[in-house]
């Protein structure tokens, strides 16, 4: 199973309500088509960066984002009901990449090997290159 995401944006008119109806309509579809939801994140209503066609009067959109896991046929299928979907301005969906716990905010680093100090400036192994002593 891969990891993915999908990114929705409605009109912030809608109202909180009518927005999670949608949203919960979603993931039943996504776990209707066999994935596993992760986690769903609702970002609220944010300026757009840009004027879409769909919907040229707003100037702001209600963002949600929803982490799931599935097979790679299941975002073709959720594709296809997000475009007949009304109240969805855009959605894009993206395949997730998981990142391992030294990436991760927070995470202590381990080291590899030794580590050693330098000064700023020194070059180490200088001297045998330039053959000082």
């Amino acid at each position: 199973m891969n990891s993915y995401e999908i990114m929705l944006l409605f009109d912030p008119n809608l109202g909180e309500e009518k927005i999670g109806g949608i949203v919960s309509k979603i993931e039943g579809k996504i776990k209707g088509l066999g994935g596993e939801l992760e986690k769903t994140d609702k970002w609220g209503a944010k300026n757009l960066p840009v004027r879409l066609q769909k919907a040229r009067k707003l100037k702001q959109a209600y963002y949600v984002v929803i982490y799931f896991k599935a097979e790679t046929s299941l975002p073709g299928g959720l594709q296809n009901y997000l475009k007949v979907t009304e109240n969805v301005i855009r959605y894009s969906i993206f395949r997730s990449q998981v990142k391992p716990p030294a990436e991760i905010e927070g995470a202590p680093l381990e080291a590899k090997g030794e580590i050693e100090a330098v000064d700023i400036g020194e070059i180490k192994g200088a001297e045998e290159i330039l053959g000082e002593s």
